[in-house]
């Protein structure tokens, strides 16, 4: 708290994002505006909201609010009358420089407009701004989700992506951040011998698997 006190008073109604631990924290007094929910919120209660709720945002939608957004995918799991609600959504993103991201999120509640003629159990692909908003079902947070939903198509449930896909993008990315032809090459034709690429891909995969078993 006493580090973000120090942040705070250094960027204190400057129009600037900071990235901390667990999130960006925005000290633009006209970003509250954008924040759905808020209106009642003072400066000060929205850059203390911001603290408390670093590590506890959906990152992989804050990742496409200051990037791009390419495709969502999902499963409807619940629909009451207003909402539905998908399990995971999966997410695939672009960052400014060109590079691909994918991610997920769990339990994600989206507006029910768009989606009336789909059903629990189907899995949808489909488009969405992302926006930002205050939580308050576990005391008063600021998370992202998503609206405005456009593009909805079904698709097989085979077309989601498993949680060992989600591991082996993750996985291909650090080997190519981390490798030492990454300067030479163009990311679209790997340079690196496939075989020793294998290996490394198996080797990697046992250990993050590991972690997230």
């Amino acid at each position: 708290m006493e580090d973000f006190n120090v942040l705070k008073k250094a960027n204190y109604s400057k129009n600037i994002c900071t990235q901390m631990e667990g999130g960006v924290i925005f000290f633009d007094p006209d970003s509250l505006k954008e924040v759905v929910g808020a209106e009642a919120m003072t400066y000060d209660e929205y850059l203390d909201v911001q603290f408390q709720s670093m590590g506890k945002m959906r990152l992989y939608f804050e990742m496409c609010y200051f990037n791009f957004a390419m495709e969502f995918k999902g499963q409807i799991k619940r629909v009451t009358k207003n909402n539905i609600c998908f399990e995971r959504v999966f997410v695939s993103g672009m960052y400014s420089d060109g590079e691909m991201f994918d991610g997920k999120e769990d339990h994600v509640w989206v507006n029910k407009s768009g989606f009336d003629f789909y059903h629990i159990g189907d899995c949808v692909t489909f488009y969405a701004d992302v926006y930002r908003y205050v939580k308050t079902s576990n005391g008063k947070l600021i998370d992202y989700s998503l609206r405005n939903p456009k593009g909805i198509k079904k698709i097989a449930s085979y077309e989601l992506p498993s949680d060992d896909d989600l591991i082996k993008q993750e996985m291909n990315q650090i080997i190519c951040e981390t490798c030492f032809l990454c300067e030479q090459c163009n990311r679209v034709f790997c340079m690196r011998d496939s075989k020793e690429r294998k290996i490394l891909q198996e080797q990697m995969f046992k250990v993050v698997k590991g972690k997230h078993a």
